[in-house]
């Protein structure tokens, strides 16, 4: 994908590639032949407008209304900019997390209680399990932010943390670890990270986008396409012809003049001076010609394309119905109500068993914070999106 301006981001490879492999010289088990794989289907959602709207949608619907009122108040961590986290603030982060990669993954810092009191999101492309041993399980996982070496490689700067696990004895060894007094060990004790896949057919899940990364590309293609057809000239042109003047100087008056006639910006009329006939008339058709050059940009040329790549990217999202993304003012009156209602009732349904999942993983996590409101809450599940409300009886 590339931008416009080459200094923001540079054109990446398509060819997606997405083996696993371990890598002695990192410590830990790539992801893609050049660890990009998250960089690069990032790259690919964002570069897309069907796939950016379609994992938006998805993560709305995850989140839906989150959790009951006073649990979705409860400030349960801050961010990089020290801001307040709350419950439902960080399920809207791992909603968002799950529509793009499938993945989360979780800091948990704990006190020596075994009891968390700080949760914070790592980005999903920050993170990569080290190696894996005969039975296919990791204990740590290593963070870094330039796995795809978009600048130089610090090994330094990887910082690596236990896989979460608050089972007593597992939990005190961590701790054993770290040499010195208690304080010492407060202090040392980096906490654990957990992680949460929707898909675990792999070591890491693939992005639901995974299927259709060409498609993704191929949409923003034809969006470079039409953008750099209409900067560089290929829109219906006027072209205007005169008489070349005798001197550099003149010739230097009349280009400023024709430069600046140009464009909304420019004023309406132009004056030129031009040779006269022997009845001293102006010789109009000496001295200026005025041609045009039609656009060679057919409108329909990728009509069909568009819709077609369109409807591969929404299948990937779990089906999404066309009419939650695209708007159609026509199509918003009483029955359209009803099918936007419809459409949102089955994209409910499709998406209930991951809104489940992260029932049980916020379940998991919370009940184990030092919040009693949070230890004492029994009920875990995920209002789903309603576009209206029941009636009471009265």
């Amino acid at each position: 994908m590339r931008l416009l301006n080459s200094e923001i981001d540079n054109r990446i490879d398509v060819k997606l590639d997405k083996s696993i492999s371990c890598k002695e010289s990192l410590g830990v088990m790539t992801f893609g032949k050049s660890n990009d794989y998250p960089y690069v289907i990032e790259k690919l959602i964002n570069g897309s407008i069907t796939a950016k709207a379609s994992a938006d949608i998805y993560a709305k619907f995850l989140t839906g209304n989150g959790f009951n009122e006073i649990i979705n108040k409860v400030v349960i961590g801050y961010d990089e900019r020290n801001k307040p986290v709350t419950v439902l603030g960080m399920l809207k982060k791992v909603a968002m997390s799950m529509a793009y990669h499938r993945g989360v993954f979780i800091h948990c810092n704990e006190n020596l209680d075994r009891k968390i009191v700080n949760l914070s999101l790592v980005p999903f492309k920050y993170c990569r399990f080290t190696k894996v041993d005969d039975s296919g399980y990791t204990a740590k996982i290593a963070v870094y932010d330039n796995w795809d070496k978009h600048k130089r490689f610090e090994k330094e700067k990887v910082k690596e943390y236990n896989v979460f696990n608050l089972e007593e004895n597992a939990f005190n060894s961590q701790i054993a670890e770290i040499e010195g007094d208690i304080d010492k060990k407060v202090r040392a004790f980096k906490g654990q990270i957990y992680f949460c896949f929707l898909d675990n057919q792999y070591l890491y899940p693939l992005s639901p986008f995974d299927a259709c990364y060409l498609d993704c590309d191929t949409e923003n293609q034809i969006s470079i396409y039409k953008n750099n057809s209409a900067r560089n000239g290929l829109l219906k042109k006027t072209v205007v012809t005169f008489v070349e003047p005798p001197t550099q100087e003149q010739q230097t008056e009349l280009k400023n003049k024709v430069t600046s006639w140009l464009g909304t910006d420019g004023p309406s009329t132009l004056t030129v001076y031009g040779d006269v006939d022997e009845n001293g008339d102006l010789n109009k058709s000496k001295n200026i010609a005025i041609d045009s050059i039609d656009s060679n940009i057919d409108s329909e040329a990728f009509g069909e394309w568009q819709k077609e790549l369109a409807n591969n990217i929404r299948k990937s999202m779990k089906a999404l119905p066309a009419i939650l993304i695209d708007y159609e003012e026509s199509k918003l009156g009483t029955t359209s109500g009803e099918a936007i209602i419809q459409a949102t009732n089955f994209y409910n349904a499709v998406t209930k068993d991951d809104r489940s999942t992260l029932s049980e993983m916020f379940e998991e996590l919370l009940k184990n914070t030092n919040i009693p409101t949070l230890q004492n809450n029994t009920d875990w599940t995920i209002k789903p999106i309603s576009l209206y409300e029941q009636p009471t009886n009265i």
